[in-house]
């Protein structure tokens, strides 16, 4: 089993979300995670904060295009010099992008900013309704929002630019270690087991006797020694896995709740919302619903 470290390994990581919420309670700053693929991680309350002049925009599906087409071409350009980079966004506001690199492979890139470059005042607020004339809003809204939005003096800005490069080296490194030591303690046999359920969890009909007679042991004794080894249940490890990718999707406006459902693995509705819940402590369709409005 390699310990290559991926996308999914930072974003899924505890060290990541509690950065994200002391970074956020410290400065108001959202942080996101986003992918070589596009996919995008936040921690649920970083969803709910935020910019409320840029939740405004991207509540629009051309101010979702313009910020989405903004941020690709430059967390490209940061990808390109390997560095991090401070940039004015098409409305105006500065965002960071902080490219992760390990061994020389491009992971993921660390988003954050929606900054005021300057505080706030009339004549910044004319200049910044000219640029969005196209956003259909009433004046009192995208007064309130902006007056509402953060600002931190440009020095402050590279400080938290610096830090968010530092954070991901070090949270590349800590992950690198136990990965390590993680796959030096675990039994062939775990491996086996995991590598399966990674190739196979969106298939419904892959059961625990599938499983075991991968990793070469009886049912019994598999599910004993995995829940031992594991610290939880064979079934509860593969819907765990399972709710990942779901939420990943739901990321995605392409896909239905029932179609994530049933490529996930899940072989009911029912079954999905109910194992959804037990993960997320609410439905799929709710927890969409905050992730498109923390996106907005």
């Amino acid at each position: 089993m390699e310990n290559n470290i991926d996308f999914e390994n930072l974003a899924g990581s505890e060290k990541f979300a509690e950065f994200t919420e002391l970074l956020m309670k410290l400065t108001g700053l959202v942080m996101a995670l986003n992918s070589p693929g596009g996919d995008v991680r936040g921690t649920s309350s970083a969803i709910r904060g935020g910019n409320p002049f840029c939740r405004l925009i991207r509540g629009t599906s051309e101010g979702l295009r313009r910020c989405t087409d903004c941020d690709r071409r430059h967390h490209e350009k940061s990808v390109m010099k390997n560095k991090p980079l401070l940039y004015a966004c098409h409305a105006g506001f500065l965002d960071m992008a902080v490219p992760v690199f390990v061994q020389g492979r491009h992971v993921a890139t660390i988003s954050s900013g929606q900054l005021l470059p300057n505080p706030p005042n009339e004549l910044e607020f004319k200049k910044f309704i000219s640029r969005i004339s196209w956003l259909e809003s009433a004046e009192s809204s995208l007064r309130k929002a902006y007056f509402s939005a953060p600002f931190l003096p440009r020095e402050k800005v590279m400080y938290v630019m610096r830090l968010l490069e530092l954070f991901a080296g070090h949270l590349c490194d800590s992950i690198q270690r136990i990965r390590e030591l993680e796959s030096e303690k675990e039994r062939k046999e775990i491996r086996l087991a995991k590598e399966f359920v990674e190739k196979h969890f969106n298939d419904p009909a892959m059961g625990l006797a599938d499983v075991a007679k991968y990793a070469g042991l009886s049912p019994a004794h598999f599910s004993h020694v995995f829940k031992q080894r594991s610290g939880m249940p064979f079934v509860r490890f593969v819907q765990e896995r399972r709710v990942r990718e779901a939420k990943r999707l739901m990321m995605r406006a392409d896909k239905s709740i029932t179609e994530i459902c049933f490529s996930c693995g899940f072989n009911s509705l029912t079954n999905f919302n109910r194992v959804f819940r037990s993960f997320e402590r609410q439905c799929p369709r709710y927890f969409r619903k905050e992730l498109m409005k923390g996106n907005a």
